[in-house]
């Protein structure tokens, strides 16, 4: 079964994926259409507001006793500010290839929110959801030329 995908697409860790480990039971999409309403005259357009993604993902290594904080640290590392960016990267998420495919997103992370549910003795967090957000960004190198 196709796995969630988040490819880094600039900076550092450009190519690198993340993988879910259990793919999400669901994914919102939305996308805002401002509009201004001008006494009696027609709804004004005002421009559209990049899309926005968000989705839950679960980790989960009870059965083998084995700690999730290394993918949860992945997972954050999309969010991290790029040294050679000097912010955090646009990536791409993507749902398997298929023809009928979920299309892919590309954005940066907005907000990455994690849940610890389960802890070994110790305290190692043995099963965490994480909570993801993007915000659709286009690639700054394809800007147009105005001048």
């Amino acid at each position: 079964m196709a796995k969630l995908r988040i490819t880094a697409l600039e900076g550092e860790h450009q190519g690198e994926v993340f993988e879910a480990q259990f793919n999400p039971k669901e994914i919102e999409v939305d996308r805002t259409i401002p509009w201004q309403h001008q006494g009696p005259a027609p709804l004004q357009f005002l421009g559209a507001e990049p899309g926005r993604m968000s989705f839950e993902l679960l980790f989960d290594g009870v059965e083998q006793s084995k700690s999730v904080q290394p993918k949860l640290d992945r997972l954050h590392g999309l969010s991290s500010v790029d040294e050679t960016l000097h912010r955090p990267p646009r990536v791409k998420v993507a749902w398997g290839n298929a023809a009928g495919a979920m299309p892919t997103f590309d954005g940066v992370v907005e907000a990455v929110s994690v849940r610890y549910l389960t802890f070994a003795e110790n305290g190692v967090p043995l099963r965490a959801t994480a909570t993801v957000k993007l915000k659709e960004a286009a690639d700054p190198s394809r800007t147009l030329d105005r001048g």
